[in-house]
């Protein structure tokens, strides 16, 4: 059982470990610690005991900024209990998700490393966060992008909305073409949006169009006597395999409960996973 009790800590007592956030705005950090000198750490940061100290789990940057503002002390909630990496991962994302606004790849990397730390689907992940199954999804396919292009997307050279519209192109000579004219700003993410329609609709490519429309890696799990199973994610592991069978193994079950024809039950279990 985990319990929670609020702290002032002495400040080179805490120290940080990996976060869900990669980066931190120095003229943000400025701009916080001189708030700081004035007002104090309006919201305590979160930790855990951990080598005789204390180990952040959320609030690395109000850390960072009050240390700049040379306090001596910082407002903390400390975390009693066991915590595993997912319950851990969990945490910075409710918190960053909601106060920090993390960058886009930021997140998506944190969701994957949930996913696959706690064997979860996208739709749990994004229940236990407060997000949803739709948006999970998006982002973490997000990180089926070559590195170099990630790297734009996070440093905000390319946007959000128009790096998930690359994520559909299938040909990595024209995504990176592509790219390079948005971190340029010569193309606008409707003009990407057109290209790459008129691009699937072209003669001998509709299939291929179509195709890079859901990106996806796939398993077909075959159980005999003609009978096989197929599983589709942006990402695929065994543990996400385990975990998506689990997840729609129970929503299967929940929507069967009243009743009704399977058509009704697959319908209803479909609009959940959306």
């Amino acid at each position: 059982m985990r319990t929670r009790t609020i702290h002032d800590l002495p400040i080179d007592t805490v120290h940080p470990t990996p976060q869900v956030r990669e980066r931190f705005d120095d003229e943000s950090l400025r701009s916080l610690a001189m708030t700081m000198k004035t007002v104090g750490v309006q919201q305590p940061i979160s930790v855990r005991r951990a080598d005789g100290g204390y180990a952040i789990i959320a609030g690395e940057r109000r850390w960072r900024a009050a240390k700049r503002a040379e306090l001596t002390t910082i407002p903390a909630v400390v975390v009693e209990g066991d915590l595993s990496e997912a319950d851990i991962i969990e945490l910075q994302l409710i918190e960053n998700c909601a106060r920090e606004d993390l960058n886009p790849v930021e997140k998506a990397k944190a969701y994957d490393r949930l996913m696959k730390a706690a064997q979860r689907s996208a739709a749990e992940a994004a229940r236990r966060t407060g997000s949803s199954p739709a948006m999970v999804s998006k982002l973490t396919s997000l990180l089926l992008l070559p590195p170099d292009i990630l790297a734009h997307v996070h440093d905000g050279r390319i946007p959000y909305s128009s790096a998930y519209e690359l994520v559909k192109v299938s040909d990595p000579a024209e995504q990176r073409r592509l790219a390079d004219e948005i971190a340029g700003g010569r193309m606008t993410r409707q003009k990407l949006v057109e290209q790459t329609r008129a691009r699937a609709k072209a003669p001998g490519s509709r299939r291929q169009g179509r195709r890079a429309s859901t990106p996806r890696e796939r398993v077909v799990i075959a159980l005999g006597k003609g009978r096989s199973v197929s599983v589709a994610a942006p990402t695929l592991s065994v543990e996400c395999v385990v975990a998506l069978l689990v997840d729609v193994t129970t929503r299967v079950r929940n929507a069967a409960e009243g009743g009704g024809a399977l058509a009704d039950v697959v319908k209803a279990v479909s609009g959940n996973g959306r």
